[in-house]
């Protein structure tokens, strides 16, 4: 008999020629190119990936892009012995103090006995080394203790460009409501964590809309089979930091009036990339900035009880003394 033309003739063949594939390729495949070199139907590839999947030989990722589904080997690299300097730790105890508060309690042990670790291979005396150098005061933190779950599968999912569908109770729904997102960065705003993503639905749209989702206000997080093409963020992080607020929308101009009392707080911070000050013979001061929140820009104006004045945009300005007319009468 002539030999067969096919070499993967028999499943197990089949098996082996699979798992080849997946373990001295680094390159993506594509169902349809996984057939044609098995020479069977998608159906059989489909089989045989299941059988892959629940075993340990190999970890698989699997994910679709312009309705191809495509396969590739996780890459697991060895780490590095990689050895820090005085210097390094001193600067990462300082970003950890920085955060700490942000952190579960699972999170803060981990990191405090990695930066240990390091400091044992870096200085003669690892003991004299203290565990802090700053002592951080949040205003009104928010303890993340019950979501430190959600923190390591946000990360994952990121990181694994996974889809995930997230149960949320934002302020304005009686409910929480469920979403599908392709997550694609952490944001750290003041006192809390929140994950830029973008819903499942606007993924192929020409100009697609991101969303905001702050992780204490996630019910669940499940981490879905499916995945999706990366996503680069359009604007850097000096862009994000570059305005006023957490990013909600386009930005505007403002513009406030800052009493003498509050000028000197003003004039320390850096309120938007591209803010203008100037100063009064009074001690007064006149803020130009960008923001992208109303709200926020609203809040913030009437923390200051008085000493400071919004003056443009009008629209907001009127808002603002609808405000504090609602204020004035909760505390006659």
């Amino acid at each position: 008999m002539p030999p067969k033309h096919n070499p993967f003739a028999s499943p197990s063949e089949k098996m082996m020629g699979l798992l080849s594939i997946f373990l001295f390729t680094e390159r993506p495949h594509s169902l349809t190119q996984l057939a044609a070199i098995l020479q069977c139907s998608k159906q059989s590839v489909l089989r045989i990936f299941e059988q892959i999947q629940k075993s340990d030989w190999v970890t698989v990722d699997s994910w679709i892009t312009k309705k191809q589904r495509w396969y590739q080997t996780r890459i697991v690299k060895k780490p590095s012995n990689v050895v820090l300097d005085s210097t390094a730790i001193e600067r990462l105890l300082l970003c950890k103090d920085m955060v700490w508060h942000l952190l579960p309690d699972a999170y803060r042990k981990e990191i405090t006995a990695a930066l240990k670790n390091a400091a044992k291979q870096t200085y003669a005396e690892p003991q004299i080394v203290p565990d802090s150098f700053t002592q951080v005061k949040p205003k009104g933190y928010i303890d993340y203790s019950s979501r430190e779950q959600f923190i390591s599968d946000l990360i994952r999912a990121i990181r694994e460009n996974r889809i995930c569908e997230i149960s949320y109770k934002s302020p304005s729904r009686k409910a929480a409501k469920s979403y599908q997102v392709a997550g694609y960065q952490m944001v750290v705003f003041r006192e809390g964590l929140y994950l830029r993503c973008r819903p499942v639905a606007e993924l192929e749209a020409e100009k697609p809309e991101d969303i905001i989702l702050s992780v204490h206000r996630m019910h669940s997080v499940s981490l879905t089979d499916q995945f999706f093409e990366a996503i680069t963020p359009q604007d850097s992080a000096e862009d994000i930091a570059g305005t006023f607020g957490l990013r909600q929308g386009e930005a505007f101009r403002a513009t406030v009036k800052v009493a003498a009392t509050a000028a000197m707080y003003v004039q320390e911070r850096v309120w938007s990339g591209d803010q203008k000050i100037k100063n009064h013979a009074d001690g007064s001061l006149t803020l130009h900035f960008s923001t992208t929140s109303e709200e926020e820009t609203l809040a913030w104006v009437l923390s200051f009880g008085g000493a400071m004045e919004l003056v443009e945009p009008v629209s907001l300005r009127k808002k603002i003394a609808e405000a504090a007319k609602a204020m004035a009468t909760a505390h006659k």
